[in-house]
């Protein structure tokens, strides 16, 4: 061969072949489901940790003493809070009124109250109870006015004659203003079965068992003892209306003549003078803005709400095995209970 040219560019070199070596690992696939479920039991743990710092603070707190706003209406900072009383009204109602009034009372972006009532009534101390917190919202400034629902007799008129203003819807049942009491005797049930109940008192005691002894027929002794309970109860009834709605009623022999248990619609309500107004919650609602000198249709509505129940009746209430409603202890129980007459501000 022909000798190189010594200024000729040296020969191309070969091309190199790149071997990639793959090593396959065992156990990756488990490692990533370890990996995920990792992940899983951390988000876990987390969740778990605010939901228990959520429930502490119920419970620390107490059940009865946690009010949940809920959005009714989107609008500006000053805000109108409607407080429901439904259904009958008894202590835990009561209760939730009192939280419900001081969730209020701290919030001082709320400036008016809506009580939209619907109940035919209830306990007469509850009631009273009802009726003293509305009371404690008008001494701080705070207007109130009454909404009624389908019905709002008896109590539960009683917790909304305070207010500023009542409002009832076209159909309302309201009125009611008095008092009732039921009781049942077994003088004729014991003969019948064949027993017969002895009741025993104290001997410088002789007025214990008037009107406290279901397993005889009762007496006009009896029934005075329980009718001068029920009257103490109709005057409280009656001043809570005359104070209430002096404004409108300012005659008291019309009012004496209102107030004798009859229930009346919405329209002879107002002509009588126990309502101001016929309307919904909306305009309840606009009444309540106008009180509290608010823009009409611009302010924040909400809701009070008792939380959820999670567990039975109450949110850690503790789940107890079924007991024999028929047992010596639960028998002695309704015994005790049966005798003692309630007073009821509650529509018959």
């Amino acid at each position: 061969p022909m000798p190189a040219h010594p200024m000729a560019p040296p020969p191309p070199l070969p091309p190199q072949h790149h071997v990639v070596h793959v090593v396959a690992r065992s156990g990756g696939f488990w490692r990533a489901i370890t990996f995920v479920i990792g992940l899983l039991v951390i988000g876990g743990v987390l969740i778990a940790g605010i939901a228990i710092g959520i429930f502490a603070m119920v419970a620390g707190a107490g059940y009865d003493d946690v009010v949940i706003p809920q959005r009714f209406r989107d609008g500006g900072s000053n805000t109108v809070a409607i407080i429901p009383i439904t259904g009958g009204i008894d202590e835990r109602q009561s209760e939730f009124m009192r939280a419900a009034v001081r969730h209020v009372l701290e919030d001082s972006n709320i400036l008016a109250v809506v009580l939209r009532v619907d109940s035919p009534g209830g306990e007469v101390a509850a009631s009273d109870q009802i009726w003293n917190e509305v009371k404690r919202l008008r001494s701080k400034n705070i207007p109130v006015v009454a909404s009624f629902g389908g019905v709002a007799a008896s109590g539960g008129y009683y917790v909304s004659c305070g207010s500023d203003y009542i409002m009832a819807e076209p159909t309302t049942i309201t009125g009611s203003i008095g008092v009732i009491a039921q009781v049942m005797t077994f003088e004729g049930l014991m003969g019948k079965i064949g027993v017969q109940p002895v009741t025993l008192v104290a001997t410088d005691s002789p007025q214990k068992d008037v009107a406290n002894d279901l397993f005889r027929a009762w007496n006009d002794q009896d029934k005075d003892k329980v009718r001068m309970i029920l009257d103490s109860a109709y005057d409280v009834f009656h001043e809570r209306v005359r104070d209430g709605r002096k404004n409108v009623i300012t005659d008291e022999s019309r009012l004496n003549e209102i107030a004798n248990g009859s229930i009346f619609t919405a329209t002879q309500a107002k002509d009588n003078g126990l309502v101001d107004g016929i309307g919904y919650l909306d305009d309840a609602i606009a009444q309540a803005e106008t009180a509290g000198k608010m823009a009409t249709g611009r302010s924040t509505v909400v809701i009070l709400r008792r939380p959820p129940s999670l567990f039975g009746s109450g949110l850690f209430a503790e789940q107890t095995s079924v007991q024999n409603p028929l047992d010596a202890q639960h028998v002695r129980q309704l015994i005790n209970e049966l005798p003692t007459p309630r007073a009821m501000y509650l529509m018959p």
